[in-house]
């Protein structure tokens, strides 16, 4: 048999079994069953209308012809009457009164001075047969060096003791611009061709010491000169070779009296040596340098040429070079 408390404890656990509730079911609040809306019923598309028939556009109407303007005659104004020229009288011409010519004599004015220079009267002089002779066989080829030149190793001519005075005489003679083309300046020197440097102190400079070579002691030692040594002269040159490489005769005051062409010369006394004082190290070098001068020249193998200005090359400077 059950016991009282069995009994008790069984009608608990059925009471509280049929007092459980049913569970119940929410709708999703957040995502709601989709919704079958009924399908919209259209009404049927309206019909075409026919398209409207427009009535025809109006009859274009005739263009009115208007009557032309009756063409009036041009009138026929009266021309102007032609009056004819009224012939007026003429001045009366006066006759022109001859007045006596005045008796003043006309004076007499002196002769201006010829631009020229008249042609001396004087013949032409007659020269020796003999030295006609020797002046044709010695000077017919310009290219010929002259004896004053010393076998050709000089370029001009300082004397010369077959200078043709006569023939240049007789040139300068029968040349009537003579003076327009000759020009000089007679005293020339260091005063005014050299700055810093006198007259006389560049005649005094003394190169016998030095030879030309580097090592030696006259290299070093010696007074006041050049650094290369240079032989100076205000020359008058009486016979040149020119630019083309014939020799002319110059002229000078022994054809001409009063009248000079003087020319600075300087020519290198040790030329391609090295220069005075400057140590071997420098490689240094006198190089000759020239210029080329104008003057007054006869050609004596053309004697028909009379008085021309020639180009002749003579040396300038002697300048120090050093290498690179």
């Amino acid at each position: 048999m059950l016991n009282i408390k069995t009994v008790l404890c069984l009608a608990a656990v059925l009471v509280a079994v049929m007092a459980e509730p049913e569970p119940q079911h929410y709708p999703n609040t957040f995502f709601p069953p989709p919704t079958s809306y009924p399908k919209p019923e259209y009404p049927e598309r309206a019909p075409a209308y026919p398209k409207p028939s427009y009535p025809t556009p109006a009859p274009a109407y005739p263009k009115p012809t208007y009557p032309t303007t009756p063409a009036y005659p041009k009138p026929a104004y009266p021309t102007t009457p032609a009056y004819p020229k009224p012939a007026y009288p003429t001045t009366p011409a006066y006759p022109k009164p001859a007045y006596p010519p005045p008796a003043y004599p006309k004076p007499a004015y002196p002769s201006p001075v010829p631009t020229y220079y008249p042609k001396p009267s004087y013949p032409q002089p007659a020269y020796p047969a003999p030295y006609n002779q020797k002046y044709e066989s010695e000077y017919c080829d310009s290219r010929k060096a002259p004896k004053c030149s010393k076998n050709g190793t000089l370029t001009f001519c300082l004397e010369d003791s077959e200078y043709p005075e006569k023939e240049v005489k007789y040139a300068i003679d029968y040349d009537p611009i003579i003076l327009k083309k000759y020009a000089d300046v007679a005293e020339q020197s260091a005063d005014n061709l050299v700055d810093g440097l006198t007259s006389l102190a560049e005649k005094h400079f003394d190169y016998s010491d030095y030879h030309g070579n580097t090592f030696e002691k006259g290299n070093w030692v010696g007074g006041e000169g050049y650094i290369c040594p240079s032989d100076v002269l205000y020359a008058r040159p009486v016979r040149a070779i020119n630019a083309e490489g014939e020799w002319r005769v110059i002229v000078q005051e022994m054809a001409w009296p009063g009248y000079t062409q003087t020319q600075r010369t300087e020519t290198c006394l040790f030329p391609g040596s090295s220069c005075r004082t400057l140590a071997p190290c420098y490689q240094s070098k006198c190089l000759q340098k020239y210029v080329y001068q104008r003057m007054l020249s006869f050609d004596p193998c053309d004697p028909q040429k009379g008085i021309f200005i020639d180009i002749y090359k003579l040396p300038s400077a002697c300048s120090c070079h050093i290498s690179a």
